[in-house]
């Protein structure tokens, strides 16, 4: 048996119940004045649209705790294990924890702008070539700048889709508003891409990894090779 991290938390609010989840039931373990949202499993499940959508339901059904640290679809530890593993990386949790109190994650995708004119000169939008990467970090440069804040990754996308790149920003829970207010001229002047902010999110992006199992060593048959302390 293995126990399936869902989120570390600290403080769930009163009117929390543990959701209805596919994965497993949830359950709640008390860590030294924390709680671990975890579900019981023989073996994992495969990393499909759906099972990843559940995984991140629970999570985000945790938000209004006063501090969550999120893990990502594939983190698990023998069952027996649990309290060990939360005792091994305390120093590293409670960190994380105050880092990410108070706070949510906001993404901003880059998207290309397609107007179907072709490659037209006269046309802004489809004049030159496509905006490399360079060219994308100085806008992501641009967006951290207004934002104000200091916590912030920016990614450029490998894939061949529309999505040129995307910036996370770890920003106060109560200062969304005011985040999205800030980029939006920015966001208005950006040539041929279309900034979108999306979220709020649980923190992943600034969580950290917690020795999290590869998904491609996951199998049918449960969990091979890894073993977590």
């Amino acid at each position: 048996m293995y126990q399936h991290l869902f989120a570390i938390v600290d403080r769930l609010p009163r009117s929390w119940r543990p959701p209805v989840c596919a994965l497993g039931p949830v359950g709640v373990h008390a860590f030294d004045g924390l709680e671990v949202l975890a579900c019981g499993c023989e073996r994992l499940p495969p990393a499909t649209a759906r099972t990843l959508a559940q995984h991140h339901e629970v999570v985000a059904g945790a938000m209004d705790a006063d501090a969550l640290l999120p893990f990502r679809f594939g983190t698990a530890v023998p069952a027996g294990e649990l309290a060990a593993w939360c005792a091994g990386h305390a120093p590293r949790i409670r960190a994380t924890l105050a880092e990410l109190r108070g706070a949510v994650e906001m993404g901003v995708k880059l998207l290309r702008l397609h107007c179907g004119h072709g490659a037209e000169p006269s046309c802004p939008e489809c004049a030159g070539h496509p905006p490399d990467v360079g060219e994308l970090r100085q806008l992501a440069d641009r967006l951290a700048e207004r934002a104000g804040l200091e916590r912030w990754h920016f990614r450029a996308s490998a894939n061949g889709d529309n999505i040129a790149g995307s910036v996370a920003f770890l920003v106060p829970r109560d200062e969304v508003e005011a985040f999205l207010a800030r980029i939006a001229p920015v966001a208005s002047r950006a040539a041929g891409i279309a900034v979108v902010p999306t979220g709020p999110w649980p923190a992943y992006s600034f969580a950290g990894s917690f020795e999290r199992l590869p998904l491609a060593r996951v199998t049918a048959s449960g969990l091979r090779g890894d073993r977590l302390a």
